[in-house]
């Protein structure tokens, strides 16, 4: 993949780390160290990417400089802009995002995931191109009408930071992913994005089990010979074929009947299936990524899901925590929506009003990201003046963050109930767990010793 890369720091060891690191993945890169020299740069050349600093050592290192450069670059020139800074600052990441930056990284960074951000939006620039002329006008980005939420919004949150530092380590295994979560948390998205951070060369097969007849199951996963039935007329791959040598993500497992988990659990026990009307023995040779929001523990003692499957499908388990704990992200979501919907409609971009901002800050988003998206689409709908208003978000008034408060609790019951449920949601890495609760590792073990709570 070929592209051009402008690097924008006032430090010389990193604009030299990255050049070597995006050099050697065949991109052209120029270097700039200052805003003035980055402006020049962009006239001079066809630049697809800027990597922007956000921190500069002849301020305070407040950020101010990149984001008035991005408040003035982004929406006119046709390069997408991805921020970084030195902090990790979830505040200054937000408002890049919102300035126009279309993704963000953290220094130190991972150089597999810095290539991997490249690459993806080299791809949509190369896509967007395809389906439409080239022209100053048409070339300022916009996001397809079928776009998720940028990778970098799911992650704004100290919550979502966590869990990302486990994915991004566990995705470099093999070992199969189960994602628990509310309906609309993001756990399809989630799931993609492990396959993306992995080695794995293979496709993403994406399959939602509550769709797939009990007929047809066999056919849909394991595919199909030609007279298999009286309307198999030819060969049909199925879902363990098409992610050979890559990662099957069955969203919605917990919907599975009895006869379907065994058929499932053959496989993941045996590693081999065979095609609906032939002998023929095929191996299975992908990664298992399964996503529920049921309760899968009381399914167990229910009788209702096979023991034996869930600790095939549960190596890892991870809890997505909903929206209503992420409210950091609720904002920067709501705004990729609204230009994702009004993108869509051929409507213009308005953006939210102060007093709906905190409104939908304080809502508590039964319905999670999925809610927030069709509360968007309805919002740019609705709205007949310059901002969208309070009133054009059409909230639930019994879904309020004052309704969903926890019954009153001493604050040592509260301190030991956060704990463990950061402990928890980290497997008992004490250090993930102490970056959760925004506290030092040495602050958290004398609060392990202070409540006797012991760790695996």
């Amino acid at each position: 993949m070929q592209g051009s890369i402008l690097i924008v720091d006032d430090k010389a060891d990193i604009r030299l780390s990255l050049q070597f690191l995006l050099k050697n993945h065949g991109f052209t890169i120029f270097q700039s160290s200052s805003l003035d020299c980055a402006a020049k740069q962009l006239n001079a050349h066809d630049i697809d990417i800027v990597l922007l600093d956000m921190n500069y050592e002849f301020d305070t290192t407040s950020g101010d400089e990149g984001l008035s450069f991005l408040s003035q670059y982004a929406s006119q020139s046709s390069a997408t802009f991805i921020a970084m800074t030195a902090w990790s600052s979830v505040e200054l990441a937000v408002e890049a995002m919102q300035r126009g930056a279309k993704d963000f990284f953290a220094k130190p960074w991972d150089n597999h995931a810095v290539v991997l951000m490249v690459k993806k939006h080299l791809g949509l620039k190369q896509i967007a191109a395809k389906q439409q002329p080239a022209s100053p006008q048409q070339t300022t980005a916009k996001i397809a009408p079928n776009a998720e939420p940028a990778d970098a919004l799911l992650w704004l949150s100290p919550t979502m930071q966590a869990l990302k530092s486990q994915l991004d380590r566990i995705a470099k295994t093999k070992a199969n992913i189960l994602l628990r979560g509310e309906n609309g948390t993001g756990k399809s998205q989630i799931a993609s994005y492990i396959h993306q951070q992995s080695n794995i060369t293979g496709n993403f097969v994406s399959t939602n089990m509550a769709a797939i007849p009990e007929s047809l199951f066999e056919s849909e996963m394991f595919g199909h010979v030609k007279g298999a039935f009286t309307d198999a007329k030819q060969d049909r791959q199925g879902r363990f074929s098409m992610a050979e040598q890559g990662t099957l993500f069955l969203d919605e497992v917990g919907t599975l009947t009895e006869p379907q988990q065994a058929k499932l659990l053959r496989v993941l026990e045996t590693g081999e299936y065979e095609a609906v009307g032939s002998s023929k023995t095929q191996h299975a040779s992908c990664r298992i990524i399964s996503a529920t929001n049921a309760d899968l523990e009381s399914q167990q003692q229910a009788s209702q899901f096979r023991s034996d499957l869930y600790f095939r499908l549960n190596t890892m388990e991870f809890e997505i925590p909903p929206l209503r704990l992420r409210r950091t992200e609720i904002v920067p979501l709501a705004d990729f929506f609204i230009q994702k919907h009004a993108t869509a409609y051929e409507l213009d971009v308005k953006p939210l009003s102060r007093a709906a901002k905190t409104r939908l800050q304080s809502y508590a988003f039964p319905g999670n990201i999925r809610e927030l998206s069709h509360m968007m689409e309805r919002a740019i709908l609705l709205c007949d003046g310059t901002e969208i208003e309070e009133s054009a978000l059409s909230l639930k008034s019994v879904a309020t963050t004052e309704q969903s408060e926890p019954e009153m609790m001493t604050l040592d019951q509260a301190e030991q109930k956060l704990i463990k449920m950061a402990l928890c949601q980290c497997h008992d890495n004490v250090e993930d767990a102490a970056v959760l609760l925004g506290i030092s590792k040495s602050a958290l073990y004398r609060r392990l010793d202070k409540f006797d709570i012991k760790t695996r």
